[in-house]
């Protein structure tokens, strides 16, 4: 089990994510209004033509390509 996942690298699977390479920067939890936590995602970052991208991606997404 990853108990840190801030600074991780990973990769995704598609075609169109080839070769990219993505640092999770950041956890964002959602709760309900119990205060049960509802949703985990990350937000992760990658170049793209000289700039830096963010997106939202799952646990699952990052488990899957990690680089090591």
């Amino acid at each position: 089990m990853i108990t840190e996942w801030i600074g991780l690298r990973f990769t995704k699977r598609s075609k169109a994510n080839k070769g990219k390479v993505y640092t999770v920067i950041d956890e964002l939890t959602t709760y309900n209004r119990a205060g049960v936590i509802v949703k985990v995602e990350f937000l992760c970052e990658h170049e793209f033509c000289g700039q830096q991208v963010k997106s939202r991606e799952c646990s699952t997404t990052i488990k899957m390509g990690l680089i090591a």
